[in-house]
């Protein structure tokens, strides 16, 4: 009889501030079972879920990073020390986590990337997972609140950081998801509308576009009648 496979993995790391390595968990690509999927890409996953392992942090010294973070800025070590390694109550994050301690990892995660200043679109993918956690606990207000800013980074990264290709696309995509979730639904349909023009647009993103961009205009013509969504090209 085959033994089970163990789903979860440990995986080293360095950890960018103290140097040190660690191991954190990690989930199997083979033991990832996928569920369903939100329109903003939530997806919600059978057993483990592989999102809560995408912060790893430091057991030696508490600092919180993914794989996307850079280094350490050496002009930025002083104040991560003094305003977060020194005022941290350090925990072992290094096992299974659950939702709960997910939610503290990836707040952990994004204090640090602020302290490093890193780009808004990694700072933009933390907080979008965070409101994906609420949305599991069911907790609309901060679900709300983190989208909120996850929308805001975005459109930050789209002006600040000239994202190109498929990464732009995906950005302005989720800027426009997030804004209709949020209620704002001719910011969303102005912001989807960009997609419209694009010529072979991602599949996954064709799809989502094509759904999205009907309900927001719909949505918009029922709660301001007078508005006129922007036009485009039809997919």
């Amino acid at each position: 009889m085959a033994t089970a496979v163990e789903p979860l993995y440990d995986k080293r790391y360095q950890c960018l501030f103290c140097g040190r390595e660690f191991t954190n968990k990690k989930l199997r690509l083979s033991q990832i079972r996928q569920v369903k999927r939100d329109s903003d890409l939530c997806t919600y996953f059978e057993g483990e879920n592989p999102y809560f392992y995408e912060v790893a942090v430091c057991p030696h010294c508490g600092y919180a990073f993914t794989t996307n973070f850079g280094p350490v800025k050496k002009e930025r070590r002083e104040l991560i020390l003094k305003e977060y390694i020194q005022k941290i109550s350090h925990k072992d994050y290094t096992g299974r986590r659950n939702l709960h301690e997910a939610l503290n990892v990836h707040k952990l995660g994004l204090l640090c990337g602020n302290l490093n200043q890193e780009k808004r679109s990694v700072l933009a993918g933390l907080c979008l997972h965070i409101a994906w956690f609420y949305r599991y606990e069911g907790n609309e207000e901060e679900e709300k609140k983190y989208l909120r800013y996850a929308c805001d980074l975005y459109q930050e990264a789209y002006q600040k950081e000239s994202p190109g290709g498929g990464n732009a696309n995906l950005i302005i995509y989720l800027i426009g998801e997030l804004e209709g979730r949020l209620g704002n639904y001719l910011t969303a349909t102005q912001w989807l509308a960009r997609l419209l023009q694009v010529r072979n647009l991602e599949p996954y993103l064709r799809d989502l576009l094509r759904d999205r961009w009907e309900v927001y205009r719909n949505h918009l013509k029922e709660t301001t009648p007078s508005a006129e969504p922007p036009e485009g090209r039809k997919l």
